[in-house]
């Protein structure tokens, strides 16, 4: 019942979109009143008729109380948005890689302004040539990663197939003569153009920032592929 009840509080407060793919949240829902239905069942069932006996590992006692912990702690424990220590951990990538993207998922957009950062880094996965964008516009928001170079920061989003636990980090770098003014996990909308810079001997597409607005977290900071 305790858990059954914390995925429809979870869906309630749209927490359920820091977690899973937007994709699955009605099934969690679905999950929750199926799961809440049942223990009131079995509650109201077990006051007329005995429980019956059955092999536990953990026995019924101890398992009924993980069950309990596990749902409290879901309550008291506010989920928030993976950080950008995790896009660090993780490894950010302007790649979305052969194995998350095929070209045919590719739909390319005349204005390079409406392109979302998700939509540059599939531009760039199916079409790597930096030198193709320079110049280009660009408008893009995600949150701020911490970058070595000086000047510069990355904008990254996290991308979402299932839940927050296959999650992975795909971003740009930008530079910002005030990056160091940013704070990391901080949110943004910038405007700027592309340019090519070489890194590690290699060229590569860097976003040179003209406006940078500080945002609120968006009710899904996550990208579904």
């Amino acid at each position: 019942m305790l858990l059954g009840s914390l995925l429809i509080v979870y869906r309630w407060r749209g927490t359920l979109l820091l977690l899973i793919n937007p994709a699955y949240v009605n099934v969690a829902l679905l999950a929750g009143l199926c799961l809440l239905g049942l223990g009131i069942g079995r509650w109201r069932g077990a006051k007329v008729a005995p429980s019956e006996s059955h092999v536990s590992l953990l026995g019924s006692r101890l398992g009924a109380a993980l069950l309990i912990l596990t749902a409290l702690l879901g309550f008291w424990v506010e989920p928030r948005p993976l950080s950008s220590q995790t896009a660090l951990n993780r490894g950010v990538s302007p790649y979305l890689g052969a194995s998350r993207s095929q070209p045919q998922a590719f739909r390319p957009k005349i204005d390079p302004r409406q392109r979302t950062l998700l939509d540059w880094v599939r531009t760039l996965d199916v079409y790597p040539d930096p030198y193709t964008y320079e110049g280009q516009p660009v408008q893009v928001q995600g949150f701020v990663v911490p970058d070595e170079q000086p000047d510069h920061f990355v904008i990254a989003r996290f991308l979402v197939s299932c839940c927050a636990a296959d999650a992975y980090p795909v971003g740009l770098p930008v530079r910002w003569p005030r990056s160091e003014e940013l704070a990391p996990d901080s949110w943004l909308r910038l405007e700027g153009r592309m340019a090519v810079e070489q890194r590690d001997g290699q060229p590569q597409l860097v976003i040179l920032a003209d406006q940078v607005e500080p945002i609120l977290v968006p009710a899904n900071p996550y990208a579904d592929e």
